[in-house]
């Protein structure tokens, strides 16, 4: 029996990047038709998704310039909803988030690069202290806020749409996931009877099924479809409650669509377990959602473990490259006969929680991702990769200080001043930096820059712990707390500039780049598999 792998925009319509001129006239690219094959990287600068956009661009342009060199043409971008639209009644938008877009759009296309958007991602760090999953779960009831969503998206693609270089978009599955979870949670409560009406569920049931079909997948008498409530892992309606997302997220899509032209979706590989009327168990596929509408492509994330036991396999590269081109078969023959863009192309996988999925074996992944080439050339339009430089989960809010102080206090003389060609936080003898963020009983990381222009010694604290360096000249300092805890400090024993500060327990990896920007052992795999995608 298959376990179930999960981890852990739409984008797609066709890119071209073109051509050099002679040596000396610079490069010319062509926006007027897109490329044959979508070759992206997803692009979080210096940071990582969910704090990306109240980051500064302090590399931008040879950040870029490395991701052209590299093969690519296109970059994907992860746009936060509650992030880009903070207010939703009435809308409200955050002008910097906007205002980067453009910055890093327009720094693409001087790369030759295209932009693809996911649209709409979960996760950020917008301190407003709601439950943004919430939010996503009401776009299935509440008209106020699917209005909001629909400014979101129209705003969000006519201010993209504008450069020149929009390739397309997708939304994923996964971002309105939480959804079934909490609808499981839920039970025979007059709560769980509530959200089958408020999402409409009720109606979807009262329209494909009998109260006799009803109470034998829910196992009790059913009587009218006003007291149905969501059903829960154990019950064999479940498969219903399925059924309905399927539906609803095609519908949604074909909403956006009207939008968002080509909008595509990432649609979800991974089948779930239903019990059916004997106990016995048995795996939903989602196979309904695979055509995507009327988007010209469909979106998908694919990693190695799919299609396997994920018993903590570690497989041979050519037997996981066969075992791939299985499984993207299997999916092409449920798209109508479109083409798939593996925005996600996650040929290894470091994320915590994961380590039972399989994985090609260490020293094989280069050997994989070449072997992956013809893979990648059946049907598919194009591929992107998640991790293109590994990254920490930094855990803070505006860690460079592009938003001035939010998210930080200041205190003792302590300030964001213009220094070095960006925002830094300046500490004089007295002055203290402080963060609420917190890391209970994990070992922690600190990485951050100090420059000064003597010898100063720089504490740090975290918890109950604390430590001290010299300032060295705006160089990259990492402290190890092995222990966590509560509260971020910074002070220093004379003038100094601090920036660039994370704050992390995890390194996700893709091997291509370090934190530091080094190379990595599958980067010149990745730069040979671009060549041969043509």
């Amino acid at each position: 029996m298959r376990r179930p792998f999960c981890n852990g925009l739409i984008l797609m319509a066709l890119v071209l990047m073109a051509a050099l001129t002679a040596a000396g006239c610079g490069k010319t690219e062509d926006f007027s038709k897109k490329p044959k094959y979508l070759k992206s990287a997803t692009y979080f600068g210096g940071e990582w998704a969910v704090n990306f956009w109240n980051s500064e661009d302090d590399h931008l342009e040879e950040e870029l310039r490395q991701i052209q060199e590299d093969g690519f043409n296109s970059i994907i971008l992860v746009v936060p909803w509650r992030e880009f639209q903070p207010g939703l009644e009435p809308v409200s938008y955050n002008e910097y988030a906007f205002e980067k877009l453009d910055r890093v759009m327009e720094a693409a296309k001087e790369q030759g690069l295209w932009v693809s958007l996911r649209i709409g991602y979960t996760w950020d760090y917008w301190p407003d202290g709601q439950d943004v999953r919430e939010r996503f779960r009401n776009l299935m009831g509440d008209e106020a806020v699917l209005a909001a969503w629909d400014d979101y998206v129209k705003t969000l693609y006519e201010r993209a749409s504008s450069h020149g270089n929009l390739y397309g978009g997708f939304i994923t599955w996964e971002d309105f996931w939480s959804f079934t979870y909490y609808a499981k949670s839920l039970g025979d409560t007059l709560e769980g009877i509530r959200w089958a009406q408020f999402s409409g569920y009720t109606e979807y049931i009262r329209s494909h099924y009998t109260l006799e079909e009803l109470s034998v997948l829910y196992g009790q008498d059913t009587a009218d479809f006003d007291s149905l409530y969501l059903p829960q892992d154990n019950q064999p309606a479940v498969k219903l409650l399925y059924e309905f997302f399927d539906q609803w997220l095609n519908g949604f899509l074909l909403h956006n669509q009207e939008i968002f032209p080509d909008l595509s979706m990432e649609v979800r590989m991974d089948a779930d377990p239903i019990p059916d009327e004997d106990g016995e168990m048995y795996w939903y596929g989602h196979e309904a959602t695979y055509a995507c509408e009327n988007a010209s492509y469909t979106a998908l994330m694919y990693g190695v473990p799919i299609g396997h036991i994920n018993e903590g396999e570690r497989l041979e590269a050519g037997e996981a490259a066969a075992k791939s081109q299985e499984m993207l078969d299997e999916v092409l023959r449920s798209t109508d006969g479109k083409l798939l863009y593996i925005e996600q192309f996650l040929y290894m996988d470091n994320t915590p929680g994961f380590e039972h999925n399989a994985q090609v074996k260490e020293d094989q992944v280069a050997d994989y991702i070449l072997a992956m080439a013809d893979v990648l050339k059946s049907r598919i339009t194009g591929y992107g990769v998640w991790t293109y430089k590994n990254y920490g989960n930094n855990l803070l809010y505006n860690p460079q200080f592009a938003l001035g102080e939010a998210g930080w206090e200041f205190e003792g003389g302590a300030r964001v001043v213009e220094y070095d060609g960006s925002g830094q936080a300046e500490l004089v003898p007295g002055a203290v930096l402080r963060n609420a963020v917190a890391s209970e009983g994990v070992s922690t990381r600190v990485r951050f820059t100090a420059d000064a222009q003597e010898n100063v010694q720089v504490t740090v604290s975290l918890g109950g712990e604390t430590q001290t360096v010299t300032a060295e000249g705006g160089q990259v300092t990492e402290l190890v707390f092995e222990n966590g805890g509560s509260g971020l400090c910074f002070s220093s024993s004379g003038l100094c500039y601090i920036d660039n500060v994370k704050v992390y327990t995890h390194v996700q990896e893709g091997q291509l780049y370090d934190l530091d920007g080094e190379e990595g052992a599958c980067i010149e795999a990745v730069r040979k598999l671009n060549r041969k995608l043509r």
